[in-house]
């Protein structure tokens, strides 16, 4: 199984603690962790004690971002992870979906339900890769719009915008429907009667969905023959989903309690400000000079000119940003995407040379329509300090 492990380390090296010595194999992992999920429900149908593998938190030894963690566990500063020894040599197993294989196998022949080690070639392993996949590459890459402030740079894998992001969240969630056969109806797990990788995978994931995409007004629907497999795995019927549900919800309940999504827009930040002229504008209820549109980006000419060419760059989504001073870092994409077409706009489709852009930020300034927007400013000489 050599292959599998992303690194090894000699029992007998120095900086091997005694305590990581005796060790039994350990799951790093937390209660909220849906990916640790997935590696959980494996164990839990096995019903594989814990003086086989033993569930610890990464705080055990210094959290995610612990030298210790970072060092001997996984370099990325992620969970779940999985520490073994074979053969002298400790391994440390990274990533959610090689952690369930590697497990999957080990503990496949055990009593207890589920299949998750199907032979290669079958169809059921076909078909459980599948959806497995699917939800690794479709869904897992993009569920932390749901829940976390914004990474720099590149919020939500190729995602400019958390919105962009939770749309097709929900449209990944639409297209596993035709993964599923149709005898669910007759068999409760997603591939039979057994549950399978693909269940173990795809439940924890629903369970975050389930509770977070209300919070950004966004309804939790899945499709028929899903929905019938969600509506049984919380039902109670199986006793390792209920299990699995109870510790997801209890570290969410945490994160409510800690206001974690007060900050995020769409969620706790939400815009409730008046309609503006620029939404009438958008929707066309008012018709403006429109010299340029995108997805995301309206310009046309200002009907108060300052100078003979004065045109108004405003994002189509406002987004809270009635003024500059709320952009946050969920605004990136969509600010830089604003910058990046005014050359096109003053040079190509205004053929100015030199021209001055302005946002006007509060009253004060002079700003009367709370709704961001850009003035280019040109055709005529424009002095310095502006008034």
């Amino acid at each position: 199984f050599a292959f599998l492990f992303a690194s090894w380390r000699n029992p007998s090296s120095q900086r091997m603690t005694h305590e990581v010595r005796s060790m039994a194999t350990t799951l790093y992992d937390a209660p909220v962790s849906n990916n640790g999920a997935r590696v959980r429900m494996i164990l839990y149908y096995k019903d594989v004690p814990t003086t086989e593998v033993k569930i610890e938190s990464p705080a055990k030894i210094g959290g995610l971002k612990s030298e210790k963690y970072l060092e001997e566990v996984n370099p990325q500063g992620k969970m779940p992870a999985l520490e073994e020894e074979i053969n002298g040599q400790i391994y440390s197993i990274p990533e959610s979906d090689t952690i369930a294989r590697y497990l999957g196998a080990k503990f496949n022949a055990r009593s207890g339900p589920g299949d998750f080690a199907p032979r290669a070639g079958t169809q059921l392993a076909v078909l459980a890769d599948r959806i497995t996949r699917h939800h690794d590459i479709y869904l897992a890459s993009i569920q932390g719009c749901l829940y976390k402030a914004t990474p720099r740079l590149q919020p939500f894998a190729t995602f400019g915008t958390r919105a962009d992001a939770i749309d097709e969240f929900q449209q990944q969630l639409i297209r596993l429907e035709r993964f599923i056969p149709d005898d669910i109806k007759q068999d409760p797990y997603l591939l039979g009667k057994q549950p399978t990788q693909a269940d173990v995978a795809l439940f924890p994931t629903l369970v975050f969905a389930e509770r977070m995409l209300p919070k950004f007004q966004k309804t939790f629907c899945l499709e028929p023959k899903l929905d019938s497999w969600f509506k049984f795995m919380t039902s109670g019927k199986d006793q390792v989903a209920t299990r699995i549900y109870q510790e997801i919800s209890s570290g969410l309940d945490a994160w409510e309690a800690n206001q974690r999504w007060d900050t995020i827009l769409g969620a706790g930040i939400i815009d409730t400000k008046p309609v503006t002229i620029f939404d009438k504008i958008i929707s066309g209820d008012i018709p403006a000079d429109i010299v340029y549109e995108d997805d995301l980006c309206l310009a046309f000419k200002d009907i108060n000119p300052v100078a003979p060419t004065h045109v108004l760059l405003i994002p189509k989504q406002r987004s809270c940003l009635t003024q500059l001073r709320y952009a946050n870092d969920d605004h990136i994409f969509l600010l830089g995407h604003l910058m990046s077409k005014v050359g096109h706009i003053a040079t190509d489709l205004l053929g100015l040379e030199s021209y001055r852009l302005v946002v006007n930020d509060g009253s004060g300034a002079c700003q009367t329509v709370f709704h961001l927007h850009i003035h280019i400013i040109g055709g005529r000489a424009l002095l310095w300090p502006p008034g």
